[in-house]
């Protein structure tokens, strides 16, 4: 072969390598693309997924042989579609008959008014509702089965829901108790749902004088993301029917890479 051939040939072999590695390409890359097989697990949720807690979880299932896609999303949820529309996100994940569950994570930015469409609007043509209210319950309640009947749909085995976890915010706190009790009616309605409580931390925000949570008293800290991931760990490994801990696991005696800095308030808008 030409040497000028030869070159090109071993590019082209280098770039196939380079967007078939695991977290080489991003989610909608991995989709777009026909050359990569659906992933096994996907993570989809909040920007709660982009910090150490979607890091726990991604990597504990790798090192059980699972190929995993992972979609952090700065203000996800089902509330404000005008400002993040996570139908459109789901849409872009590499899910299909081949993937064994996808890891759900939202709710948090959700205890606010909610953002209707146009055609949710009726004859008094307003364009959100109160966090409260009935239509409220009624509307989100929709939503969140709609979300996760879509990931039946496009054939996963399963989508877990890891409801939201406790804040150190009281307010926010007792909205998220509504946001929980809808997340779990939705999904029992769906063909393939499930969903994971994470609760335990309330009140019991500091562990050996770490703080569970970053200073907006939402986002998980390092440890409390590690803490979060040992209660869920033995329902999760049941669900997906893996082994319980093939390897030591990192979670649970080394300190985990530093999450990113907290932010100052909601990444939705309130």
């Amino acid at each position: 072969m030409p040497r000028g051939m030869a070159r090109r040939w071993a590019l082209a072999l280098a770039v196939c390598g380079w967007l078939t590695a695991p977290h080489a390409a991003s989610a909608e890359s991995r989709a777009a693309s026909g050359d990569v097989r659906e992933a096994d697990a996907v993570l989809v949720g909040s920007s709660s997924f982009n910090q150490s807690f979607g890091r726990i979880i991604a990597r504990e299932l790798e090192r059980r042989g699972y190929q995993v896609a992972r979609k952090g999303v700065s203000g996800a949820g089902l509330a404000r579609p005008d400002f993040r529309d996570m139908h459109q996100v789901l849409e872009t994940l590499p899910i299909g008959r081949n993937t064994a569950a996808v890891f759900v994570y939202i709710g948090v930015n959700d205890a606010q008014a909610v953002w209707l469409y146009p055609h949710e609007r009726g004859a008094s043509g307003l364009a959100s509702v109160p966090f409260g209210a009935s239509d409220w319950d009624a509307i989100y309640a929709r939503r969140t089965h709609e979300f996760l009947e879509r990931i039946c749909q496009r054939g996963a085995h399963r989508a877990v829901v890891l409801l939201p976890v406790d804040v150190e915010r009281p307010e926010l706190q007792r909205r998220l108790d509504r946001v929980r009790e809808l997340q779990i009616q939705a999904a029992a309605g769906t063909s393939c749902a499930v969903v994971v409580s994470t609760a335990g931390d309330e009140g019991r925000f500091d562990s050996g004088g770490t703080p569970k949570r970053m200073p907006d008293g939402f986002h998980m800290s390092s440890r409390g993301a590690r803490i979060v991931w040992a209660r869920i760990e033995p329902q999760v490994v049941h669900l997906l029917g893996i082994e319980s801990d093939p390897a030591p696991s990192e979670a649970s005696g080394a300190t985990a890479t530093a999450t990113a800095a907290a932010t100052a308030s909601a990444d939705a808008p309130r």
